[in-house]
């Protein structure tokens, strides 16, 4: 009854303003060819299909790139869903992704992105703990068993298989696999299933059944997992350790998200059910879930059951109008489902999708008219360009606000707090719908700004994704149980002293309390990390070598030197901040890696040019560990609106920058995100592609005023004060600008990457990234050099262990463990803890999408760093002085670099002074630049001494 209420309203609402009632006429998604789902099928005329399925059976194996037709028979005009069996064939963390299109075409847009779900199960009962006694959630791995599914919407706006219709006879069935890979084994045609009446009976009797929320059977998404709280309401409960004692919110929080438990019913028999939850992201706004009890829904009450907001844990018994659901239970094994259910959303997702495009559209057009720059004093006749301009507003601010009528009825208070966005999106429309003529002036308002109806909109859509439900107890109860008592207030007041009490002997992970005769490891990492790292040291590591390992928090990177100098370094570090190895190799404080005689063929794991930052004479000091990739990014949806190529080199982007800057769009250069100091990743890359440097053979001079390096950084300061790119792009910078479309393409590394992918759901599938622009060379080729140093390993001179230090070191950087940790980390936590690991071979089995880690695992061949030796810190200072002083002070190129060189000499000199290299005005020792021809040498020296075919080559 409830369902069919929503599906009124979201009817009534639908036509209750002309913008969307329009919804089902035209599709005005930039970029879109195809019409939405909800579209497509209003106008579909055939009647459901409603007989026996009909089965095609078929032996394909799909592989990224693979396209495969099956041949099907529609035996009458109707309307089926289309279910495949299936079995995916990685362990990856991504879903198989397949485009299904249909007789060769596709019916409706969400067919570009149909994904096929593992099934994730942890393989012992048994639950891993630390070697400090507190619980680690296990790791599930895929299971290797077939699933059958319907196709449906990937983002899980539509919480039924998709309809497709079809006219009697032959059909053909193409699916294109675009991630991981699956093994297709029977397509089905079949109707919708019709679901019985709800007819529960009261729950007589005294049997309960309690299932702990972290006892998790199967999930549909490998991160989603069990935690642990110090908090005395949560079973089980300890104050020294940390248990797992309830489903993680955090992991369980997306539309689709699906977690079984399997249970033993002792009794047949009607039961209640109740959940001991907590729900606090959306205010005063319920979270739905449909509930499967043996994979299927008992009746249609059990969908979309609802769980308040309350941000700390209570009790919530299912209902059906004002008196318990009730579910039938036979004596024996059963299994429940609990899948997050967002459909009730949907017509508000549709609209805000619709809506930001046409903002992003009258934004355009009233970037033509005042031609990007409005003049405050001019008057703009806004309504004889755009005569409709008041009715878009005002229409706009209508849909904003029937929206928000619509979800308060599912609020239990009838409040629409958790859609303030909406609200306040609607009042600003209607604020600029009032004096249309300004506008222009307040183009900030609309879509550009920090503040405009566009974030607005943007954030809304980011707040809807978010659902984290975290769960304690489900129990199935009869009217005469006895349910679980909850610790009261006072009870967890004391529990709570206690543990306070506790946490000050609580030593877990801190530097300096390792035993002695184990390996110390200091990580610059959180303890997330920490957990997961010696946990793998712990499994396979130690018993592999017989050496133990104990890892440490790392207090402060910046200590290394003193606790070095008082004799309490530790004997390796890991995830060190790149540059840091130059200021303590230069005091003696790592160990020379070159010391080892299989160090050439460990260093074939990562780019040559990493390790610069490392070499100190002939020894290399660290390895590199992780890296920070620089890619384009590119809206596709913009670029193909305005018919635009995406740019192959600096030369194609200035040469598409005027069809961008007439729409008061543009290009992103990553020194305009550098607040302050233009760091090396913002201003070397160009001054590299065109052959410059930073030093000549020795360090005692700098480069930067040759000809090729004077080259370079006018090449990058002319895309400022020749180009008109935007110099500077405040918080919150080029990840928000891009979604907004202001500035649609652009350069920006690992963190822009992350951010778009987990927290801009509205573009989703409509941006993509493409190499580096760089400078074309004379032989027609494009160089592509960028930096790439994010964190890096280490051995500590003073260590005793040295041999025990480097097994540890060729353990972790191996292509096997790297390749592990980084998928762990991600089934355990989830898709943003992307680990981007240095190693090359590791690199390409991450859990990524295929074709961007093409892309980026070609941009890491053009991958090298600066030479960080005595006063490079002054030289990337200078460089970014002289940058600026061109920019924004209008000084000449030339001028500015020999002002930079000057001071950059200056400081150097006095640098080699301090550590002997130069004295009353003369070299003592030459102090050699570093190149990657050092670290080269010894990946020769090794490969020579070990031809393809023997023993220990890589």
């Amino acid at each position: 009854m409830r369902r069919g209420l929503a599906l009124l309203a979201a009817l009534v609402l639908l036509v209750s303003c002309g913008t969307w009632g329009a919804l089902a006429e035209e599709n005005v998604q930039m970029g879109r060819t195809e019409p939405l789902y909800s579209q497509a099928k209003a106008g579909y005329t055939l009647p459901v299909y409603g007989k026996e399925a009909v089965r095609f059976e078929t032996d394909l194996t799909l592989t990224v790139g693979d396209s495969a037709q099956v041949d099907f028979t529609a035996p009458e005009d109707g309307q089926y869903e289309i279910w495949l069996t299936y079995q995916n064939t990685t362990q990856s963390t991504l879903p198989t992704e397949l485009i299904v299109r249909v007789d060769g075409e596709l019916p409706f847009y969400e067919l570009r992105r149909v994904k096929l779900n593992s099934l994730w199960v942890v393989e012992t009962d048994e639950i891993p703990v630390d070697r400090y006694g507190n619980e680690i959630a296990p790791t599930p791995v895929s299971a290797q068993m077939e699933q059958t599914a319907g196709m449906t919407d990937s983002t899980a706006r539509i919480d039924a298989p998709f309809l497709f219709e079809l006219k009697a006879g032959s059909h053909t069935l193409t699916l294109d696999c675009q991630d991981s890979g699956t093994h297709l084994s029977a397509v089905t045609l079949k109707g919708p299933d019709i679901l019985p009446a709800y007819a529960g009976e009261k729950a007589q009797g005294s049997a309960m059944i309690v299932i702990e929320g972290e006892d998790i059977y199967s999930r549909s998404k490998s991160s989603i997992r069990g935690a642990g709280e110090f908090n005395a309401v949560l079973t089980p409960y300890s104050i020294d350790h940390r248990v797992l004692n309830h489903l993680d919110g955090a992991s369980f929080d997306t539309a689709g998200d699906t977690v079984t438990y399997a249970f033993k019913a002792e009794k047949a028999g009607w039961y209640n059910l109740d959940f001991h939850y907590r729900q606090g992201v959306k205010a005063d706004f319920p979270v739905f879930f449909d509930l499967l009890i043996d994979g299927a829904m008992p009746s249609e009450a059990a969908r979309q059951i609802h769980m308040d907001y309350s941000t700390a844990f209570t009790d919530m018994t299912v209902m059906y109008g004002s008196a318990p659901q009730t579910f039938y239970l036979s004596e024996g094994d059963h299994t429940l489902s609990l899948r997050i259910n967002a459909a009730l959303l949907t017509p508000v997702y549709e609209m805000i999708d619709r809506v930001l495009s046409e903002i992003n559209t009258l934004s355009l057009e009233i970037t033509r008219l005042s031609g990007g720059k409005a003049d405050q004093y001019r008057s703009y006749n806004v309504r004889e360009y755009i005569p409709d301009i008041e009715d878009r507003l005002n229409g706009w601010s209508r849909d904003c606000a029937a929206a928000v009528d619509y979800i308060k009825q599912f609020s239990s208070n009838g409040s629409g707090s958790a859609f303030s966005s909406l609200t306040l999106c609607a009042d600003q429309l209607r604020r600029l719908a009032e004096k249309p003529e300004d506008l222009p002036r307040r183009l900030s308002e609309l879509s550009t700004g920090s503040n405009s109806a566009s974030r607005m909109l943007a954030q809304q859509l980011q707040d809807m994704a978010n659902n984290d439900v975290a769960i304690d107890q489900i129990i199935f109860y009869q009217e005469g149980a006895q349910l679980p008592s909850r610790a009261g207030f006072m009870e967890s007041a004391g529990k709570s002293v206690e543990r306070f009490v506790t946490s000050f002997s609580s030593q877990d992970y801190a530097a300096g309390t390792g035993e002695n005769g184990h390996l110390q490891v200091w990580m610059g990492r959180s303890r997330q990390y920490v957990e997961l790292v010696q946990n793998l040291i712990d499994m396979q590591f130690t018993p592999q070598t017989g050496i133990h390992v104990d890892i440490s928090l790392m207090p402060d990177a910046n200590k290394l030197v003193l606790a070095n100098a008082a004799g309490t370094a530790p004997d390796v570090v890991l995830s060190l901040q790149y540059v840091v190895p130059s200021y303590l190799n230069i005091r003696g404080a790592l160990y020379d890696l070159t010391q080892f005689p299989d160090f050439g063929e460990v260093a074939q794991r990562f780019s040559s040019g990493l390790f610069i930052p490392y070499t100190l004479g002939d020894g290399v000091y660290a390895m590199p560990e992780t890296v920070n990739f620089w890619v384009m990014f590119y809206r596709k949806d913009i670029l193909d609106a305005l018919s635009i190529q995406v740019p192959d080199s600096m030369e194609e982007v200035k040469l598409i920058l005027p069809e961008l800057q007439r729409r008061n769009m543009n290009f992103y250069f990553p020194t305009a995100g550098m607040s302050g100091m233009k760091v090396f990743p913002g201003t070397l890359p160009l001054i590299l592609q065109s052959g410059g440097s930073i030093y000549a053979d020795t360090v005692s001079d700098t480069t930067l005023d040759s000809d090729e390096s004077l080259k370079g950084f006018r090449e990058m300061t002319e895309l400022f004060t020749v180009y008109n790119m935007p110099a500077d792009v405040p918080s919150p910078g080029f990840y928000q600008q891009f979604r907004d479309g202001t500035l649609p393409i652009g350069i920006a590394d690992l963190g822009t990457y992350n951010l778009l992918l987990n927290a801009a759901p509205e573009l989703d599938s409509l941006w993509d990234i493409a190499l580096f622009p760089g400078l074309e060379q004379e032989d027609g080729s494009v160089a592509r050099w960028t930096t790439g140093g994010a964190e890096t390993m280490a051995i500590m001179s003073q260590t005793e262990m040295p041999d025990e230090a480097w097994a540890f070191l060729k353990w972790w950087s191996s292509d096997e463990v790297q390749a592990e940790f980084g998928s762990l980390l991600q089934s355990t936590y989830g898709s943003e803890y992307i680990w981007p690991t240095a190693n090359t071979n590791a690199f390409a089995t991450l859990p990524l999408k295929s074709v961007h880690k093409k892309v980026i695992m070609d941009q890491m061949e053009w991958m090298t760093e600066a030479p960080w030796v005595l006063g490079t810190y002054m030289l990337e200072r200078e460089l970014s002085n002289a940058f600026i002083s061109v920019v924004v002070d209008g000084v000449d190129a030339r001028r500015a670099l020999d002002t930079a060189v000057k001071r950059i000499n200056r400081e150097t000199y006095r640098k080699l002074e301090e550590f002997g290299y130069y004295k009353d005005g003369e070299m003592l020792k030459d102090f050699p630049t570093p190149t990657v021809d050092i670290v080269q040498k010894y990946i020769d020296d090794w490969n020579a001494a070990h031809p393809a075919g023997e023993e220990g080559q890589k």
